[in-house]
């Protein structure tokens, strides 16, 4: 692969993290504001969608901030799968970069 089209693919890659991280962090911000109003909450399975699509580091972000999701068991048992999946990615690509160049 061209050194030009390996830089094209970490820009995109960087910026799909930033916008599924984005996604996720105010997804787990307003599941914590609606768990505090009493609400209907916002399914796991939409947050963990969020986080695999690209979100696992904006979710994790989220979780630390305003303290949300981080002592059910069930829920970081997947979220943790997610985010070594998605760090391995940014491993492999980072390999792959410093290797081309």
């Amino acid at each position: 692969m061209p050194p030009e089209a390996l830089g094209f693919a970490f820009r995109l890659f960087v910026v799909w993290q930033l916008l599924w991280g984005l996604a996720a962090f105010v997804a787990i911000w307003r599941d914590k504001e609606l768990a505090r109003e009493g609400r209907r909450r916002i399914p796991e399975r939409h947050l963990h969608r969020l986080e695999a699509w690209g979100g696992a580091l904006g979710s994790g972000v989220a979780q630390l901030l305003f303290r949300h999701k981080t002592r059910k068991v069930a829920y970081q048992r997947v979220y943790r799968r997610l985010l070594a999946a998605w760090l391995l990615g940014w491993a492999l690509l980072l390999g792959v970069q410093r290797l081309a160049g």
